[in-house]
């Protein structure tokens, strides 16, 4: 009787339908960001790719070592940093073109450094022996115009945020003039205000984050920020725009905060005087 119940079991075994074997569902390709800026944003782009390893496919956008980042070149060499030209020059099929959803872009230091005047070629000069800026801020203004409607038409899928350009404090070569960030980024500011483009805040952050009264002697430079990490506001940008986990909140975002706070309050007490 044992013997015809195991042999049911095996036949109903047999009779049953296996499920069949399709193809494997393709992973869904992570969401591309491109890092437009100067080489500030080199080593910044390198942790942010460390820190979002597996969410997102971050490129910084790489320069040539005789090219300045300034608004001018950074128009001139558009296609190159979007994948439409490759490296070496030569122009990269249509298909093969890089889809990016998010484009963090700044132009500033690089239009803020002095140069040697009436040159072609880029060479620059201390302000102190007759350097002059390299892009006047109507110049600049302008190229910002041209580059985000170029941006909005050749990448138009692509999200678009602006970063402010960072703090200028001192300058130990004499190359850059302290504070003149800030009137390039109020016109940053209303360009970005007319074509609806998002900032990132990158000058608030930086500004509360480092020692603002540290002189030029002692290490202070707009390329270098007392070895403290700034990528931070960039993290969060990209957290916001493909509604990942949000990381824990860092040191350094915990003191630009505190410390902008502060700054807050000392300016309502003298304001109330």
């Amino acid at each position: 009787m044992c013997i015809f119940r195991y042999l049911a079991v095996a036949l109903l075994l047999a009779s049953t339908p296996v499920a069949a074997q399709g193809p494997k569902p393709t992973a869904q390709p992570l969401p591309r960001v491109l890092i437009i800026g100067d080489s500030t944003y080199s080593q910044h782009t390198r942790e942010l790719a460390k820190l979002l390893k597996g969410q997102v496919d971050i490129t910084y956008a790489l320069w040539q070592p005789y090219e300045i980042a300034d608004t001018a070149t950074t128009l001139q060499t558009l296609d190159r940093h979007l994948g439409r030209i490759s490296k070496s020059g030569e122009p990269v099929e249509p298909a093969k073109w890089p889809q990016w959803d998010l484009i963090h872009v700044n132009c500033g230091l690089g239009d803020l450094i002095h140069r040697a005047p009436g040159m072609k070629s880029f060479r620059v000069m201390p302000i102190h022996v007759g350097g002059i800026r390299n892009t006047p801020v109507d110049r600049y203004t302008k190229n910002l115009e041209t580059l985000i409607k170029t941006l909005k038409a050749k990448a138009a899928g692509a999200r678009i945020v602006w970063a402010s350009t960072t703090p200028i404090r001192a300058s130990a070569s004499g190359v850059f003039a302290m504070g003149s960030e800030i009137q390039y980024n109020q016109a940053a500011a209303q360009v970005m205000q007319q074509h609806d483009v998002p900032i990132n805040d990158m000058h608030t952050f930086t500004k509360h984050l480092i020692n603002m009264d540290k002189p030029a002697g002692f290490g202070a430079d707009p390329f270098h920020f007392d070895k403290k990490p700034i990528h931070m506001p960039i993290v969060r940008v990209i957290e916001r725009a493909f509604q990942l986990p949000p990381m824990a909140v860092t040191e350094e975002e915990t003191i630009s905060q505190q410390n902008a706070a502060q700054a807050a309050n000392l300016g309502k007490a003298d304001a109330s005087q």
